[in-house]
């Protein structure tokens, strides 16, 4: 069995920045991812200004901003009966910045491997054993040792759940999330529009793509749908990407040589649900020395907003 100082499950935006600042380090790094990179996921696709200096010291800021995207000059608030506020958005370098999931996360994760981290796709892990150092067991019968395990692997974590951690759903809700053709003249604005059934969330990520996520209790998410395909001239039967559910109970980010970051440790700005620059700053946190503690400083506050969401 191979051995590393670190196994982190989960390869994006958490577990990719944790894995390149532990290979940084001189940490022995492995990364189990169970999907093959690059690939969608459910997501406004939005970076906050905050992401900046993250990626400035993952030295990939450039490379972010040659990807295909969309700059965002302001998000506007609508209210089901129409009111709207709007708020303007920073400006220059450090704007707030729409790019697909796919190919953002697919730089990431390339980044950690450049920098040494060992990856691995397609990889599910199945088992878990904590004796003197973790115990990793794959879908594809290999084993790995670690010292210490890093859970980034989203709000329904397969790490979590092997080690009967996994906290109870809240206010269940459904996400659904596509990108839709950009209609003429949208604007580089992010939208989001509360309506009687749920809300939307729209933001352009490219020249020629929309980014659309509807929220709604499962009750309310087909006539949500049906807004949704009136409203940008889509077949009823256009494919949606899923998730569910969208809230958990908090989950302490920090135990006995294992870490959560990221979605599974429900680093997410309440209001909004973004998550993006959260998963990175605790992917970071993460791996440098005296985690335990600064990691559950930075993200509690957090933690116990998503909790109440």
């Amino acid at each position: 069995m191979e051995t590393f100082d670190v196994a982190i499950v989960g390869g994006g935006p958490a577990g990719s920045s944790c894995a390149a600042f532990c290979a940084h380090a001189g940490l022995q790094t492995i990364v189990l991812e169970r999907e093959k990179f690059p690939r969608e996921k459910v997501c406004g696709d939005c970076l906050n200004p905050a992401c900046w200096p993250v990626l400035e010291r993952l030295d990939l800021a450039q490379h972010v901003r040659a990807l295909p995207h969309a700059k965002l000059d302001f998000v506007e608030f609508i209210a089901v009966g129409g009111r709207r506020v709007i708020v303007d958005l920073p400006s220059g370098n450090e704007c707030e910045f729409a790019v697909k999931r796919s190919v953002f996360d697919d730089l990431l994760l390339k980044r950690a491997g450049e920098l040494g981290a060992h990856i691995y796709e397609e990889t599910t892990v199945t088992a878990l054993t904590n004796s003197h150092g973790w115990t990793v067991e794959t879908s594809s019968g290999e084993r790995f040792v670690a010292r210490t395990l890093v859970g980034a692997d989203g709000r329904n974590s397969t790490v979590a759940r092997l080690c009967n951690l996994l906290p109870r759903p809240e206010r269940e809700r459904i996400a659904l999330q596509s990108h839709l053709p950009l209609p003429s003249n949208f604007g580089n604005s992010a939208v989001l529009q509360f309506l009687p059934n749920g809300y939307s969330g729209l933001a352009p990520v490219n020249d020629q793509e929309l980014n659309v996520c509807l929220v709604a209790k499962p009750r309310e998410i087909e006539a949500l749908k049906a807004w949704a395909t009136k409203r940008f001239g889509v077949s009823p039967n256009h494919a949606w990407r899923t998730i569910t559910p969208l809230t958990r109970d908090a989950l302490s980010p920090a135990h006995e040589n294992l870490l959560f970051i990221g979605d599974a440790a429900r680093v997410v700005e309440p209001f909004t649900g973004e998550g993006i620059y959260y998963a990175l700053r605790s992917g970071e946190l993460a791996a440098q020395p005296g985690t335990r503690f600064c990691l559950v400083a930075a993200t509690w506050i957090v933690l116990r907003s998503r909790s109440t969401n």
